[in-house]
């Protein structure tokens, strides 16, 4: 089961401003301040905001976790990790502002193996936390994580 990624309403003024920018110094133009190297008119200038603007869109509508085969498969972008279920220990509620794949500051961290952490961010808490209490019972869940349900 796929379950993308909550959005934070600041979270999107930052990405889409950014992308906004960009687009309106290519619509309005203007001169450079200062000793820039890249130029936004020089062909470097235009790759490079492509890239940045492209991989803005694809860190917002690709960030997602798929529960599925024992796994969760975690997508931030072009970026992929993978947690198997059987090794999660641990389910809290953290608002942990570090940087992560996730695109709110609502977010549950996955304690797994012996040492090892991942924070997500479901839209729907309830049934991303319920397949994994299937999967693995074994699984402790913090109670915080449902004091601060907004699905």
């Amino acid at each position: 089961m796929y379950f993308p990624s909550k959005k934070d309403i600041w979270l999107a003024f930052i990405i889409w401003g950014v992308i906004l920018s960009i687009i309106l110094v290519y619509i309005f133009g203007g001169e450079p301040i200062g000793w820039q190297i890249i130029t936004y008119k020089s062909v470097l200038g235009y790759i490079m905001s492509l890239l940045i603007i492209g991989l803005l869109l694809w860190l917002w509508f690709g960030t997602g976790y798929k529960v599925e085969e024992g796994f969760i498969k975690i997508r931030y972008g072009p970026f992929r990790n993978t947690v198997k279920i059987e090794e999660v220990k641990k389910l809290s509620a953290t608002k942990n502002p570090l940087a992560a794949p996730a695109l709110s500051i609502d977010r549950i961290e996955i304690l797994h193996g012996k040492y090892n952490m991942a924070i997500v961010s479901p839209k729907n808490k309830t049934d991303f936390i319920r397949i994994l209490v299937t999967e693995n019972p074994d699984i402790q869940v913090d109670k915080n994580l449902f004091n601060h349900q907004n699905d």
